[in-house]
C-alpha cells in the first residue's frame, strides 16, 4: 500500500476537526473528546513533510501557539489547513 500523501495527510486531519464540536481550543481541558490542530495530526501521520507544510501556513508563533491563541477561531483553523491543502497543488 502506497504512503498517504501530505496532501492526503492535511485531508484527513483537517476532517478530525471539521466542526467547532471536534476541535480542541488550547485553552480547553485535555480530558474532552476534541482535537487539537496536533492532536488531528498525530493521529493521521507522523510525517515531518505533513508538519511542515501546515507550520509553512501557520501564523508566526507556530501551531501549539496559534491553535491556543485567545483570538484563534474554528474557521482560522480551517482557513489555514485551506491554506496547507491549496499549497500542495491538486492531486495528479
Amino acid at each position: 500500500m502506497a504512503m498517504a500523501t501530505v496532501r492526503e495527510n492535511l485531508i484527513a486531519a483537517r476532517a478530525l476537526i471539521d466542526t467547532p464540536e471536534k476541535w480542541r481550543h488550547g485553552s480547553e481541558l485535555a480530558t474532552t473528546r476534541r482535537r487539537t490542530i496536533l492532536s488531528a495530526l498525530d493521529e493521521v501521520t507522523s510525517d515531518q513533510a505533513t508538519f511542515e507544510a501546515l507550520t509553512a501556513q501557520s501564523p508566526r508563533g507556530g501551531l501549539v501557539f496559534f491553535n491556543k491563541a485567545p483570538g484563534t477561531t474554528h474557521s482560522d483553523i480551517m482557513a489555514l489547513f485551506d491554506r496547507a491543502i491549496g499549497a500542495q497543488g491538486d492531486p495528479a
